[in-house]
């Protein structure tokens, strides 16, 4: 087998985590060397037993493993990238503990170089959703790639946020690509993967263990410049991403909220600690001495919402209801079929086009508010 064949086999072995991995390489020197190695001389490197000396020697004698494995990966039209290819991301070869095979649907490029990751709570507050949309389209529209876990709350406004500018984000699973978690944000990996990358460290058919996923965060940090928590608590995983940014070498970045706010403790805690406050993208730029990318003007046109739109374009329902959604305060539903004047299906139709075209988003519980567009000069 060659060397890339070799590290796909080697990663499909559970046992076989990263830190195992690491001591691996660096007792025979290569995969073609791990590979080759009698059990007897496998079991002495720490943490590798008999059993998984044996799994090693079994694995690799087995090409119809491979050969399972990468029909699986094909079907779904997800790629692979192992660190035996010249197109492993640059900067996550640098970590500690690289993964060594690397699933991708969508495309990995030089331009990622300039990643963040945007990473916070799953119970995200009103708050915390809205700054982490805001940052994760300020990012992409000045030309950095957003990188986050697709998860509830933060990192799905993230990833959202660069995707209406019309940027390039990646998504980290906790899972293989046969199990996307959580399963109601498959469509965004779709979106994802049309407009950046959805990768995994995990086979195709890994399920998403609880365990998976702190173990992902440093895949988050790995290939990102810095990142920033918008909302933890005192024990979210975000601080777990936060902490392999720092082994890792890369700045960590926090954003104040509300002293009340069992969401802010980790974020607060970060900044008692030395994160570099954030009240802007500026703040992150500044920091990590980043220039701002030339963005064509048919990008921010694109990125810049729905100007384009005649009256025209919207039906009777939907114009009654963008008319009567003028404030910055997000409306329940309820409460915007009561100002228009609509019957409820009707509302909830219309409310669905609007989103479409871009002129509202939805917020948890039904709730519904205008976009707020940037001018960018």
């Amino acid at each position: 087998m060659t060397d890339r064949e070799l590290c796909i086999v080697l990663n499909l072995i559970p046992e076989l985590h990263p830190a195992r991995m690491r001591r691996l390489l660096e007792a025979f020197g290569s995969v073609q060397q791990v590979c080759a190695a009698d059990e007897s001389l496998l079991a002495q490197v720490e943490g590798i037993n008999a059993a998984i000396a044996k799994r090693i020697r079994s694995s690799v004698r087995s090409p119809r493993l491979l050969k399972e494995e990468l029909a699986r990966a094909n079907q779904e039209g997800v790629g692979l990238v192992t660190l035996a290819d010249a197109a492993y991301p640059r900067r996550l070869r640098e970590i500690t503990d690289p993964p060594v095979a690397l699933y991708a649907r969508g495309e990995l490029t030089e331009a990622d170089d300039a990643a963040l990751g945007i990473v916070g709570s799953r119970a995200a507050s009103l708050y915390g959703l809205q700054v982490a949309e805001q940052l994760g389209y300020d990012l992409a529209l000045r030309g950095a790639t957003v990188v986050s876990g697709l998860a509830l709350g933060i990192d799905a406004a993230a990833h959202r946020g660069a995707l209406r500018a019309h940027g390039r984000t990646i998504a980290v699973l906790g899972s293989g690509f046969s199990h996307v978690y959580p399963t109601e944000h498959a469509p965004l990996a779709d979106t994802i993967a049309a407009h950046g990358a959805v990768v995994s460290e995990y086979p195709m058919q890994m399920l998403p263990y609880p365990g998976n996923f702190p173990r992902r965060n440093r895949i988050i940090s790995g290939l990102s410049l810095g990142v920033v928590v918008v909302e933890a608590g005192e024990r979210s995983g975000a601080l777990i991403t936060a902490d392999s940014a720092l082994e890792q070498g890369r700045e960590v970045f926090a954003v104040p909220g509300a002293i009340t706010a069992s969401t802010s403790a980790g974020t607060h805690q970060l900044l008692k600690q030395g994160a570099r406050l954030v009240t802007s993208v500026d703040d992150i730029l500044e920091e990590l001495h980043l220039l701002p990318v030339p963005v064509a003007a048919s990008r921010v046109q694109q990125a810049a919402g729905p100007e384009g739109l005649r009256e025209e374009d919207l039906s009777d329902a939907e114009r009654r209801i963008a008319s009567c959604m003028t404030g910055k305060e997000p409306l329940y539903i309820d409460a915007i079929t009561a100002r228009c004047g609509l019957a409820t299906a009707d509302v909830s139709a219309a409310l669905l086009q609007l989103e479409l075209k871009k002129i509202i988003k939805q917020l948890p519980g039904k709730h519904f508010i205008r976009y707020t567009y940037e001018r960018h000069r």
